[in-house]
């Protein structure tokens, strides 16, 4: 079995939570659907159709116990829509800050060095804020912590681009994993007379990230397959990592998503929260 893989993922998640134990709260869905487990991987929202019934297909043949393979469910469907309600907070702070100024206080106020500092996070910060913001149980911590490691290494799976369209697609290349300061991303370059500055590329990438963090969707859709024909857009395509595999089995695609997402709105709520301190403190000044 490939190291890093999703079935290096599934036995990893598996073995973690076995000997782990799970608590009070996992025993049971957190969330009824009357469809059953069909029904919360459907809704889903940045699953595309067959990714979906794929994922269906390879639940019913997976290692895992069913109240742990139904409470991950349970809790991918619950994050999501705590995440979707928190995109507001993003989008008032850009219609009010706009990206030009979100753009000087980078550059400026804060700058190269003071950027670097705030890129950096832990591979155990995702799934502390899962678990502390977002109250997700035992099931899902242990799956993401593996899918959090999976991402840190992620240039290892040989797995073509997770990401939706060209802004995500470019974060996702441009994040990074360092074992010193975590994840990260090139903000900072250096000149040719040893001097640094910032990277405008990833400047730009990152002010980008921020400003989709309030978009009108989560995380967006594939286009939609050819085969399924134009009047099924709505639908979306396949997902092409979990159709070429032979057997049956778990893609973890989407939750990989989901924690470069948590990335990028770890670093966004820092950048968010000095700004605010810095026109607070700029108000006062004014003031006296």
């Amino acid at each position: 079995m490939p190291r890093y893989s999703d079935d290096w993922v599934i036995s990893k998640s598996l073995f973690e939570y076995t000997t782990g134990g799970s608590c009070q709260c996992c025993a049971f869905p957190a969330i009824f659907d009357p469809n059953g487990l069909k029904g919360l991987i459907s809704s889903v929202s940045d699953l595309e159709t067959d990714a979906a019934n794929e994922e269906f297909n390879a639940a019913q043949q997976s290692p895992w116990p069913p109240e742990m393979r139904d409470s991950v469910w349970a809790d991918r469907v619950r994050v999501r829509h705590k995440l979707k309600k928190e995109m507001k907070d993003y989008k008032e702070f850009m219609d009010e800050v706009g990206e030009e100024r979100l753009r000087e206080f980078l550059e400026k106020d804060l700058g190269a060095v003071g950027v670097k500092k705030i890129l950096q996070m832990p591979r155990s910060e995702v799934t502390n804020i899962l678990s502390n913001r977002y109250n997700s149980c035992a099931a899902f911590g242990t799956i993401m912590c593996a899918v959090v490691e999976q991402v840190a290494n992620f240039k290892l799976t040989k797995y073509e681009t997770d990401a939706r369209g060209a802004h995500e697609i470019e974060f996702e290349k441009a994040l990074r994993y360092d074992r010193f300061g975590g994840f990260t991303m090139d903000v900072v370059q250096e000149c040719d007379n040893g001097e640094t500055q910032m990277n405008q590329e990833t400047l730009s990438i990152l002010l980008t990230t921020i400003q989709n963090l309030g978009g009108e969707k989560l995380l967006h859709r594939g286009p939609p397959s050819q085969l399924q024909g134009d009047d099924n857009e709505e639908n979306g395509g396949a997902d092409d990592a979990v159709k070429e595999k032979v057997h049956a089995t778990q893609s973890f695609r989407s939750d990989r998503r989901i924690a470069r997402l948590i990335i990028a709105r770890f670093w966004a709520d820092q950048i968010m929260a000095k700004l605010k301190k810095t026109r607070t403190q700029e108000d006062i000044q004014e003031a006296s």
